[in-house]
């Protein structure tokens, strides 16, 4: 095989939903009308509210990093896409990946864990990846409405009329509120195009249809981990059938199966972490039960493992103020500005905790700087 080199709430990300091929009008219309220009910097804009409410952006895995970075560069070349594509790992241990208009995208470090192989990964970025450049969100206005409520909670006010200060109604805790779908056709047009973007850059496309099944089997289960991972995305038999007969297309070609070494070793460095990103996990859990004694409890061990995790220290803030702690929310959402002084959904955690505590005039300084870096 080939290969070359939580913040704010009520808004995320969704991706693998559609059963069977309807045609979409609109997707011509968009098609003619969209701007490359505009669809990369709307996709600028939405990035930062994207990770954070994904579950934040893991930046202390080197290998995951520039593995991701290289593998997206491949796939990016055979699309041959002009869009400056940019891939981070998301903190979560659900099945997903998604992508935003203009080549944005984020992939949950359970996604590589759940794949057995760079074939099975590459089909999945290789379906976003199409999503993304058939601009899909664009036509569905799937990933349209981030913006405008990023815009909207930033030229009201950090707290919403009504809500009291400590409270967490503007605070995601790091977790999925609502999920976006695309149409059935985009998810089999996804699909088609997804495998020729995999073939063209030298990876077996047998690999859509083993992720495919393995989506599938998880569907079949029922439980509430299965619903948690594809509640919003279910996989069908008529288009796991689709995706076959998408790869019976291709019947002579023939690959040297060489198990890539950095695939096996990115896969190896998440689960070094692992027993860190459960504790993440579970202090969410803990929070979002109102426990939050508990959930600081576990977070602070997970910040001792992994001191340098810009959204670890996020989520501590989130909590502190949820638990109307917000001189101390302060004093976690300025080590998150000091980890990543360029995110402005941490700044804006940061004005409102700042609200929260009552220091009205930094609140104001946070959130301009918040409103500047949006820009």
């Amino acid at each position: 095989m080939k290969l070359v080199s939580s913040g704010l709430a009520l808004l995320s990300l969704g991706l693998i939903g559609c059963q069977n091929p309807i045609k979409d009008p609109i997707d011509s219309i968009v098609q003619v009308v969209t701007n490359p220009q505009k669809e990369i910097q709307k996709g600028q804009q939405q990035y930062p509210i994207a990770l954070a409410q994904s579950g934040g952006d893991l930046t202390q895995f080197p290998e995951s990093t520039k593995y991701l970075s290289r593998l997206i560069d491949t796939l990016a070349k055979s699309a041959n896409s002009a869009f400056p594509w940019e891939i981070r790992l998301i903190n979560a241990e659900s099945i997903n990946a998604w992508a935003l208009p203009g080549g944005k995208m984020g992939i949950n470090y359970g996604l590589i864990l759940a794949a057995q192989n760079e074939d099975e990964l590459a089909s999945v970025l290789g379906h976003e990846m199409a999503h993304s450049i058939e601009l899909h969100g664009t036509g569905r206005e799937t990933f349209g409405s981030l913006v405008g409520l990023a815009t909207q909670i930033l030229e009201i006010s950090i707290s919403e009329p009504g809500a009291k200060p400590g409270s967490n109604r503007l605070i995601g805790l790091g977790h999925n509120i609502l999920m976006g779908q695309y149409s059935q056709s985009n998810e089999l047009e996804a699909d088609r195009i997804g495998v020729d973007i995999m073939i063209r850059a030298g990876f077996n496309p047998e690999g859509a249809i083993g992720m495919q099944e393995k989506l599938a089997k998880l569907g079949a289960g029922g439980n509430s981990l299965t619903q948690k991972i594809l509640g919003t995305h279910p996989i069908s038999r008529e288009r796991l059938q689709a995706i076959r007969n998408i790869v019976k297309r291709h019947p002579n070609l023939s690959y040297d199966r060489v198990e890539n070494t950095e695939f096996t070793k990115v896969k190896a460095e998440i689960e070094a972490s692992a027993h860190i990103l459960k504790m993440i996990a579970e202090a969410r859990n803990q929070s979002s039960k109102k426990d939050f004694r508990e959930a600081l409890k576990i977070l602070e061990k997970a910040i001792k493992a992994s001191p340098f995790e810009h959204s670890f220290w996020r989520l501590k803030a989130e909590i502190l103020v949820a638990d109307r702690k917000p001189t101390q929310a302060v004093i976690a959402a300025l080590k998150v500005r000091k980890l990543n002084p360029l995110d402005p959904i941490s700044e804006l955690l940061l004005a409102y905790c700042y609200q929260a505590s009552g220091d009205k005039k930094n609140a104001r300084i946070a959130k301009a700087r918040a409103q500047q870096l949006m820009k």
